[in-house]
């Protein structure tokens, strides 16, 4: 096993931060403050009426996942906290539950929660959540870059920052998730923890360390970033998604700006990188990267 980090190799291969976030429509994030093996989820030791339920959620719903969470030390409310994050373009929503015992999770009435039953305004969360990621067994960058990047935010949001289990793209630590949004940024350190913290209280994107928006595929998280280095577009909420079109191995992406209505199209081409994805392996995969051809608007 080699001594050198994933994350330093992909540093120092110049890999972009930008067009690497997993695609997800819904997080289930569970406290959970026993042993996190590999895969956390799967080999934890939660009660199986838990699993049984998270794992059909899983199995029915596109693009979902179930993230492992804990404070160390605990800044939480009382309960065992939970919360669904639907990390959507078009009104994100983050709910907040604090049960009795993890037993409790099935009890939520799933399909009522996504769709935005009104039974659940109680437990909507305005306020920013972050999350960290520290899964040291999955793999060492995980701990060794996020731990520090954890406690520097813990100490800046207190009880709005938790530890998370994998999120994807370890090589990108630290890796932290802002909520309600879904953004994921990475190669986070404790010197710029702060500035990332603060810009995203105060409605700003830095795309600085911008990995990309859940809500959108890699080819547009990657335009969205193009499109904010040029613009100077900070706000999360600033952009909407139009079209996403192939053209050989090109693509045409659209976006509109929400406020002057200028319809942004951006044109990229595919590029391949090799790179080592986690620490003591010994080949390196292909991943596809987007690159920026040219930007032309259209006024309303």
């Amino acid at each position: 096993m080699s001594d050198v980090l994933c994350s330093t190799l992909s540093l120092q291969a110049g890999e972009p931060l930008f067009g690497s976030a997993k695609q997800i429509s819904v997080w289930f994030l569970l406290e959970f403050d026993g042993r996190w093996e590999a895969e956390a989820f799967k080999d934890s030791q939660l009660s199986a009426p838990v699993r049984t339920y998270l794992q059909l959620a899983l199995n029915t719903i596109p693009h979902a996942q179930v993230l492992l969470i804990r404070q160390q030390p605990r800044l939480a409310p009382p309960g065992n906290t939970l919360f669904v994050a639907l990390p959507r373009e078009k009104k994100p929503a983050l709910y907040e539950f604090h049960l009795a015992d993890e037993d409790d999770v099935p009890a939520l009435d799933l399909p009522a929660l996504l769709a935005g039953d009104k039974a659940y305004d109680a437990h909507r969360r305005t306020e920013p959540l972050f999350l960290v990621c520290t899964h040291g067994r999955r793999d060492r960058c995980c701990a060794r870059v996020g731990l520090p990047v954890y406690e520097q935010m813990a100490q800046l949001a207190g009880p709005a920052v938790w530890q998370t289990s994998h999120i994807g793209g370890h090589r990108f630590a630290a890796n932290v998730i802002a909520l309600p949004h879904g953004i994921i940024f990475g190669r986070v350190r404790p010197d710029s923890a702060a500035p990332l913290v603060d810009a995203y209280r105060a409605g700003m994107v830095l795309p600085q360390y911008y990995r990309g928006r859940v809500c959108y595929a890699k080819v547009a998280q990657a335009a969205e970033f193009h499109l904010r280095s040029e613009t100077g577009i900070t706000g999360p909420d600033a952009l909407r998604l139009g079209s996403v079109e192939p053209a050989d191995e090109e693509w045409v992406v659209e976006f509109r700006a929400v406020e002057s209505g200028i319809t942004y199209t951006l044109r990229l081409r595919e590029a391949q990188m090799q790179i080592i994805t986690s620490c003591g392996d010994m080949e390196p995969e292909t991943f596809t990267q987007y690159q920026l051809i040219n930007l032309s608007t259209a006024q309303p």
